[in-house]
């Protein structure tokens, strides 16, 4: 008895070592699997600089062979990826909006992780990113291009609209696909979309609260960004609030928080955290 507690207590640290998280190699692209050429690295970092730089969301690309070589042994994806984005602190700190895109090569998934600032209606979105422009190429074992294609859709239908304080773009894939079998009802059909076509311009939360003037369900939120947040100061917008039982309709300002400044590999982090949002995949 005495002997196995020893050899516990000795192996004991060594467990702890094996599961330590990774250090990032730059507050862009840590490519550990070294998956990237680098006139992609070159244009991925690009992309990811001025995304930043445009939306103030910070977006940071890890890839590896497996998890388990990077203290991720018997975790789960996304277990994994949302420690590893709150270990290193990735988006700023007030609005928790970092997104953290994890390809294990060898384990063949992957993970788009959300920052705790986003709703669930954005894992839809993630998932459409990865399923539409990540895991067409790696299919076909074109991680360059898959990579530098779904880091672009991250902006395109997740980053940008977020900041503008806008729902996830449509996506016509899909629509269309709903569309078809209802065609045969006419009319029905067309009434049946108009109000998915509504839903979606609408904030998808803010549909469940009761209106203040008449009580009624169905608000609706939009934000207009009048001015961006840069590194040298705040950003200020306008939300809107929206009844459509009644009409009763508020406006108030809102500030937009200085985005972090970033001056190094680990200084560019901001202190975001994640609370296990986003979207998985497998090839």
């Amino acid at each position: 008895m005495l002997r196995a507690l020893l050899a516990l207590f000795l192996l004991w640290p060594l467990s702890l070592t094996a599961q330590t998280l990774p250090e990032p190699l730059s507050d862009t692209i840590s490519d550990y699997a070294t998956i990237l050429p680098p006139e992609v690295a070159a244009r991925v970092t690009q992309t990811l600089t001025k995304g930043r730089t445009d939306t103030g969301v910070h977006v940071v690309l890890v890839t590896m062979e497996r998890i388990a070589d990077y203290g991720g042994a018997g975790q789960r994806i996304e277990d994994y990826a949302k420690k590893l984005l709150n270990q290193w602190g990735v988006g700023d700190a007030a609005r928790d909006d970092g997104i953290l895109i994890l390809v294990a090569r060898t384990d063949r998934e992957m993970r788009i992780a959300l920052g705790a600032g986003y709703e669930v209606m954005w894992d839809n979105a993630a998932q459409r990113v990865i399923d539409r422009h990540f895991l067409p190429a790696f299919r076909a074992d074109d991680y360059a291009g898959g990579i530098e294609a779904g880091v672009a859709a991250t902006f395109d239908l997740i980053a940008t609209p977020f900041v503008a304080g806008n729902p996830p773009p449509p996506d016509p894939q899909k629509t269309w696909e709903d569309i078809l079998p209802l065609a045969v009802f006419g009319l029905f059909a067309t009434a049946i979309i108009g109000i998915f076509a509504r839903s979606a311009l609408g904030d998808a939360l803010m549909r469940f609260k009761s209106c203040p003037s008449c009580g009624q369900r169905g608000l609706s939120r939009t934000r207009d960004i009048l001015s961006r947040a840069t590194r040298s100061s705040s950003g200020h917008g306008m939300m809107h609030t929206r009844c459509s039982s009644c009409g009763w309709d508020r406006s108030e300002p809102y500030t937009i928080a200085q985005q972090s400044r970033s001056s190094g590999s680990s200084s560019g982090f901001g202190g975001g955290s994640s609370s296990g949002g986003g979207a998985s995949g497998r090839w």
